[in-house]
């Protein structure tokens, strides 16, 4: 029971960061590109396939305007 009468100790707090550090832990990290080669060598319909997937992945909201764009044209 005298354990419970005890103090808690705090926890020592994080070592202080600059506001430029906090604005890098923050920022969102920029998108890998697709590589030139692979856009290059996609000869056969399965490599232009994975090519799309991976642009869609790494691309959403481009594609979805492209799409969008695409469907207003008609």
């Amino acid at each position: 029971m005298a354990d419970q009468n005890k103090p808690v100790e705090a926890k020592p707090a994080e070592p202080e960061m600059n506001l430029e550090e906090m604005k890098k832990k923050f920022k969102p990290k920029k998108k890998q590109a697709l590589p030139m080669d692979m856009l290059e060598t996609a000869n056969t319909y399965d490599d232009k396939v994975v090519m799309v997937k991976l642009l869609t992945e790494k691309e959403q909201g481009r594609v979805v305007l492209m799409v969008k764009n695409m469907l207003k044209a008609k």
